[in-house]
Formats: C-alpha cells, sequence, structure tokens
C-alpha cells in the first residue's frame, strides 16, 4: 500500500467512526442519567500471535504462541443500551503489527471498524463488574499479512472479516476503568472475502478508560 492510500484509508477510518457516532448520539434520550454518562471508550491493546483455529484459540488456552505481535488503540462508543442486560457499541481501532513469520519478518498496520452486542449482567458483578462482547465488522491491512498465507496455503488479502470476541473486568469502586482480554480474528468466512480461507488469531489484553 502506497504513503497516498494510506493516508486516505485513514481519513476515511476515522471519519466513519465520527459520522456513525454523531447519528446515534440521540439514541438514549429515555435512558436514566447512569447509562448515558461515559458512552465513550479508549483503548489500548497488546497481543500476540496463536497459530490455531478460532475454536481452539477460544476454547484451549493458552494454545501455540509465536513471536508475533500486535499493539492496538480503540475508540468505541456505545450507541443503544437496553433496560436489561445488553448493549449496542461501534468500535474503531488501528493496530500495528510486527514480527517473525516462516520466512522472515513483516511490519504493516491494520484498520477495524466493528459493531459490538454487549452482555453486562453476572452474578458476581457486585464484586468485579463483568461483560462479555461479541464484534463483528470488517478489518484493512497496510499489505497483505504473509502469516495468513503461510498458515493455511493459501493466498489472503488486505481486506477480510473481523470477529472479536471479549471479556471485560471492572472493579465497582472504580467504574471508569477495565481490563479487557480479547480475541482478535481476521478471515475470509470460508471464501467469501476473495476465496480467502484461511484466518489469523491473536490473544490481546489491553486496558479501557470509559469517558
Amino acid at each position: 500500500m502506497t504513503l497516498k492510500r494510506f493516508f486516505f484509508f485513514s481519513i476515511l477510518f476515522l471519519h466513519l467512526i465520527l459520522m456513525a457516532s454523531d447519528g446515534f448520539a440521540e439514541i438514549n434520550n429515555s435512558d436514566s442519567d447512569e447509562q448515558t454518562e461515559h458512552k465513550w471508550a479508549l483503548a489500548l491493546f497488546n497481543g500476540l500471535y496463536a497459530a490455531r483455529t478460532l475454536g481452539e484459540t477460544t476454547f484451549n488456552i493458552p494454545g501455540n504462541f509465536e513471536s508475533n505481535y500486535i499493539h492496538g488503540i480503540a475508540l468505541s462508543r456505545e450507541l443503544r443500551r437496553t433496560e436489561t442486560h445488553f448493549s449496542l457499541e461501534l468500535e474503531g481501532m488501528f493496530a500495528k503489527h510486527h514480527g517473525k513469520h516462516k520466512t522472515g519478518y513483516q511490519n504493516y498496520e491494520e484498520f477495524v471498524l466493528a459493531i459490538f452486542l454487549r452482555y453486562h449482567t453476572f452474578p458476581w458483578d457486585h464484586i468485579i463488574d463483568t461483560s462479555f462482547a461479541i464484534g463483528e465488522g470488517l478489518s484493512l491491512t497496510s499489505e497483505t499479512p504473509e502469516r495468513e498465507s503461510q498458515r493455511n496455503d493459501s493466498e489472503s488479502q488486505p481486506l477480510l472479516n473481523y470477529l472479536a470476541i471479549e471479556l471485560a473486568f471492572t472493579i465497582p469502586k472504580y467504574p471508569k476503568a477495565s481490563i479487557v482480554y480479547r480475541i482478535h480474528h481476521r478471515s475470509g468466512v470460508f471464501g467469501l472475502f476473495g476465496g480467502v480461507k484461511g484466518a489469523s488469531d491473536f490473544y490481546m489484553l489491553g486496558l479501557r478508560y470509559n469517558f
């Protein structure tokens, strides 16, 4: 990806986030004051590549780690919250990838735009407030990730589907700050994206601040 195209996608990415957030800004006028506060959140992530399928990455931790890293910053906004257990969020992420693959090294950037459905109610929330979220969207990289092609002995491409599985933990005394665990998954959805059938998975840990 040339510098000009990279700059274009960066501006487009930020523009889409701001447009979508403004469009939903008035959706919760009937909510309580507590629900309408702190709708924005900023998160910092660090992660490590796992050479496994999504199912193995999710249910059989820790996995086969490699020296392939991701560092990300994510801005999100709550769009709507029900009166009971669920909320809907929009998130944009910028991430930097670097590290080894089978035949060398690679450094590239990734842009993610995703919608998250979050479940908030767990019986131990008075001890540690917990939420579980699933995110679905699009992932665009500044160049084709070589490790994705090597993993599945097939071609990959910059634009793929994005899927996230997340747990967030908050101490009730400090409600604005959360520790976040996330699985960061890119795939072609069984060939739906350009015939790509492969995927990549990262374990990520982060710190999120709500404002």
